[in-house]
């Protein structure tokens, strides 16, 4: 699923990646939380070890 949802979404400009996640979350469906969590998957692994301590703050403030 992982490399599909990849897939689908490779080459997409930020505009265009914008509005696939805005129409997501929109949806209120509980599917596209597994697409929103590849998604962070992918954003997370790619952050050194001090964007993580900030990034994981940044979520932490909003709980």
């Amino acid at each position: 699923m992982r490399e599909a949802l990849l897939m689908n979404l490779k080459g997409f400009s930020a505009s265009q990646l914008q509005q696939t996640i805005d129409d997501g979350i929109a949806s209120k469906e509980e599917t596209i939380l597994v697409g929103l969590g590849v998604l962070f998957e992918q954003y997370y692994n790619s952050l050194d070890t001090h964007s993580k301590q900030q990034f994981l703050q940044n979520i932490s403030d909003l709980l």
